[in-house]
């Protein structure tokens, strides 16, 4: 089966353009098959960023896909954008639709954190559920490697995909944890580190 954090040239065959309104503003993304939520903004996106209190700083949009959170984001507060995908096909899309939404951003294409050197205030993360809870458990740890002191992760996740036990990962590796949305079995989680 194939998924979106696998780079798979051969899906893309219908570039679509999705338009989402949020915060008194009008964002354009292209997209294409093989890409997470190709068709539409998924929901959860659009939870975590209604859920996010206002950010300062620098930003990592870890995973970016096609960058929805991050470009919304860094467009809303004016943040220091750096978005990172495994899959360099959506990572092009990511810097494409930087651009279309007149947002500045650095790119790099890295498997989690391998390629990634920085520290952040501010890392956001809709989890790549398929790719198992190894691997986001490990985008978890690392990411408090790679925030400030008072830095904050920001991630959505579903209860059926595992709400409970990533609010347990959390309080284990951040000095404190916020449920910022619970709706639905759909949580809206910020872990701050100290």
């Amino acid at each position: 089966m194939n998924h979106y954090f696998v780079e798979n040239p051969s899906l893309l065959t219908n570039e679509r353009k999705l338009e989402l309104e949020i915060f008194d503003t009008k964002f354009k993304f292209m997209a294409n098959n093989g890409l997470f939520s190709c068709d539409k903004i998924d929901d959860a996106s659009i939870t975590l960023l209604k859920n996010t209190p206002p950010l300062k700083g620098t930003l990592l949009d870890l995973g970016c896909g096609y960058g929805t959170l991050g470009i919304v984001l860094a467009k809303k507060y004016s943040l220091d954008l750096t978005m990172a995908d495994i899959n360099s096909i959506a990572l092009d899309y990511a810097t494409r639709n930087a651009k279309l939404n007149q947002v500045s951003a650095i790119s790099i294409h890295s498997d989690g954190f391998t390629n990634i050197s920085d520290i952040f205030d501010n890392i956001v993360l809709n989890p790549p559920i398929h790719a198992g809870k190894e691997t986001m458990y490990r985008m978890y740890e690392k990411s408090v490697l790679h925030l400030v002191s008072g830095g904050s992760l920001f991630i959505v996740i579903q209860k059926k995909h595992g709400a409970e036990s990533t609010i347990k990962k959390f309080n284990e590796l951040f000095t404190q944890v916020n449920v910022l949305h619970k709706k639905k079995g759909c949580y809206v989680l910020q872990g701050e580190t100290k």
